[in-house]
C-alpha cells in the first residue's frame, strides 16, 4: 500500500519541475521583450538627439540647418 504514495510524491516533484520550467521560460521571454523595448527607446533617444543637432531622420546624417541658397547650389 505504500507504493501509491511513492508515485504521488514523484508526481508532485514532476509538477514542481514543470512549474519551475514554465517560470524560467516566462522569465527568459520577459527579459527578451524588455531588451527589445530598451533597444527601441535607445533608438528614439538617439534620433531625437541627432534631430536637435541638426540631422534629419532616416538619412545618412544630412544636415537640416543649411541655408537655402547652399541647397540650391548643390542641386545645380
Amino acid at each position: 500500500m505504500k507504493l501509491p504514495s511513492l508515485f504521488r510524491r514523484e508526481r508532485t516533484v514532476i509538477k514542481r519541475a514543470d512549474a519551475q520550467d514554465q517560470v524560467e521560460k516566462v522569465l527568459a521571454e520577459s527579459l527578451r521583450v524588455l531588451g527589445q523595448v530598451c533597444t527601441k527607446v535607445a533608438d528614439v533617444i538617439e534620433t531625437q538627439r541627432l534631430e536637435r543637432a541638426g540631422y534629419a531622420q532616416n538619412t545618412l546624417l544630412r544636415r537640416l540647418d543649411t541655408p537655402e541658397d547652399e541647397e540650391a547650389r548643390k542641386k545645380q
